[in-house]
């Protein structure tokens, strides 16, 4: 058995605690001291394929299981995060059923290898917040050029020449009076946002402002007031503008 040859080997590099269960034909469950950080043992399994010379680790869909628990992989943006530990750690994905194939006397190699993607998705759960608010402006975009595009929005937009400090997060110029959209995710993006409607009040523009916020937590009471005093609409989360952006503008497209 090519796993058998290289026990000893393994033994040793990890510290004398590992061993293997077989838990049906061809397939050996790992103990070793590779952990979740709730201190459970990583589900890994290791399986011989003889005619190829290989071995492969992997974690017949317990992974994702456990993730599942209290964080979906639900929007594209969350995909590509995931897609990313996958590949920066050249693991393999069929259907939930994570893997990496290494020759034999690579084992110890590729169990490290896996066990760090295995936290890295796990511990996606515990930053879900943190995944969230930095993908704000990811998720915005992608809804406004893909649900919003026949609305022909422009991505900064400038509407004082030569003043690029007044900058415009998307511009919907189809229309007489363009509607001027700004995401804001934490107090500098809220201020930035009054600011600059303010200016282009004073300059006279004509147009509406609109303010998506990523929720209403991420500014203070003050912001707030002063954002709405200065802002034509606000939303108060992502997922409102997404549930009411299109009756929203066609509305404002009727007033023309």
């Amino acid at each position: 058995m090519l796993i058998q040859e290289y026990i000893n080997s393994l033994k040793e590099q990890f510290n004398n605690f590992f061993y293997l269960k077989e838990k049906r034909e061809n397939i050996f469950q790992v103990y070793a001291p590779l952990y979740h950080s709730d201190g459970d043992m990583m589900d890994i399994f290791l399986t011989e394929i003889p005619e190829k010379g290989l071995v492969r680790i992997s974690d017949f869909g317990l992974t994702l299981m456990r993730l599942s628990y209290s964080f979906d992989i639900d929007t594209p943006n969350k995909e590509k995060i995931f897609n990313k530990i996958l590949a920066e750690n050249s693991i393999q994905n069929n259907s939930g059923n994570l893997f990496i194939d290494v020759k034999p006397e690579y084992i110890y190699h590729g169990l490290m290898q896996f066990a760090q993607a295995v936290s890295k998705i796990t511990n996606m759960r515990l930053y879900k917040r943190e995944v969230i608010h930095s993908l704000f402006f990811e998720m915005l975009d992608e809804f406004i050029m893909t649900k919003l595009q026949k609305y022909n929005p422009q991505k900064r937009f400038y509407p004082i020449p030569d003043h690029e400090e007044y900058e415009v997060d998307y511009c919907f110029n189809h229309r007489r009076r363009p509607i001027y959209l700004f995401g804001v995710n934490n107090a500098a993006n809220a201020r930035l946002t009054t600011i600059s409607c303010q200016k282009f009040i004073a300059e006279k523009l004509t147009f509406r402002s609109l303010v998506v916020l990523e929720n209403l937590d991420v500014i203070g009471k003050k912001d707030q007031a002063r954002l709405m005093s200065a802002a034509d609409k606000q939303f108060p989360s992502l997922e409102e503008f997404q549930k009411h952006a299109e009756e929203f503008i066609e509305r404002e497209s009727q007033l023309n």
